[in-house]
């Protein structure tokens, strides 16, 4: 299908790519943006099979092709979804949802099956990805969440999303926090003892994101690892921006587990759950169960200035290109 973009995200794999600075090596030459919202102006005879016609208005999750960036964007029918009727959503904010929703979706849902009440904390960091998880686990799951963020606005915005504690990190201080609030439910055990170890070793392979540069913290290709334990008292999950690790096994022993997710690894292998949690995902935005956000919205023209923006802040969430306004001044979403 051929699409005719009206609004393109922009995400930090495109900055570092910009700069040639992602682990993924493309080949030359590409336009960036893979998140896509925009009217069906050419339409195949497979996408006709599954009912997208001419004029339909589509979310497209582009990440094996790109070339969001421009008037008109090439995609394939299995990485598009229409947009739902609501009129509660505007264009912009579909454009910032997919990538990250689906992500935090199946990892929770398939990696860790989260249950209601299950206390989840969520290392957000700047990362879209762990505000998505934040509104995922709060308001479907109905989890208590604790996020842990890298500046006070995305701390705030956590809140708002419903975290019923978020705070910005503070290296000597998260152990005290996390307990004060994990006594609130009666869960000491994974503290004590050798548990506690191994907890505040597990808790380090996503805290040490903090002490990295801005251009690690924005590669988010290592968020959805999940770390989970159990205990007397119940059930506690860890889940978001991480560190690589080269060697896990010292920190894999006793009854915490460490996953990795790549969804676009999950894609190849199971499709049709990729296309479910899609299709979950926009349910949940009809019903209000969900609402994405993002930092900025700035005219095509303001490309460059909005990069430049995005490596000198640690904005929480995305950027989203208007490509029809291409003139227009580039305004700050969140606050």
């Amino acid at each position: 299908i051929l699409i005719d973009v009206h609004y393109c995200a922009l995400n930090a794999s495109d900055l570092l790519l910009s700069q040639n600075l992602h682990t993924f090596k493309p080949k030359l030459p590409m336009i960036l943006g893979y998140e896509v919202v925009g009217k069906l102006i050419e339409v195949g005879t497979e996408a006709e099979k599954n009912g997208y016609k001419i004029g339909d208005k589509v979310i497209a999750l582009n990440k094996e092709r790109y070339g969001g960036l421009a008037e008109k964007c090439l995609a394939e029918v299995g990485d598009i979804w229409k947009v739902p009727s609501t009129k509660l959503v505007n264009s912009a904010d579909l454009a910032s949802i997919l990538d990250s929703y689906i992500t935090a979706l199946v990892a929770l849902e398939r990696k860790v099956n989260l249950n209601e009440n299950d206390m989840i904390l969520i290392n957000v960091g700047i990362s879209g990805i762990g505000l998505a998880a934040v509104d995922l686990a709060t308001n479907v799951f109905k989890a208590k969440v604790i996020g842990v963020c890298a500046t006070e606005n995305c701390a705030n915005q956590a809140r708002e999303m419903g975290a019923f504690a978020a705070f910005k990190y503070k290296d000597k201080k998260l152990i005290k926090q996390i307990k004060e609030i994990a006594a609130e439910r009666d869960i000491k055990a994974i503290f004590e003892d050798e548990d506690g170890a191994s907890f505040k070793k597990m808790l380090s392979c996503f805290t040490d994101i903090y002490k990295a540069t801005l251009k690690d913290m924005l590669r988010n290709d290592s968020f959805a690892v999940v770390v989970h334990h159990l205990s007397r008292e119940g059930r506690v999950v860890i889940a978001g921006t991480t560190t690589t690790m080269a060697d896990v096994s010292d920190v894999q022993k006793g009854s915490f587990s460490i996953t990795g997710f790549n969804l676009m690894e999950y894609k190849k292998k199971k499709p049709d759950v990729y296309r479910q949690a899609g299709d979950d995902i926009l349910q949940f935005l009809e019903e209000g169960l969900i609402a994405p956000s993002y930092s900025l919205i700035a005219g095509m023209h303001k490309v460059n200035d909005v990069l430049e923006s995005i490596s000198e802040n640690m904005f929480p969430g995305k950027v989203i290109i208007d490509m029809r306004d291409k003139e227009a001044a580039i305004t700050k979403m969140v606050t």
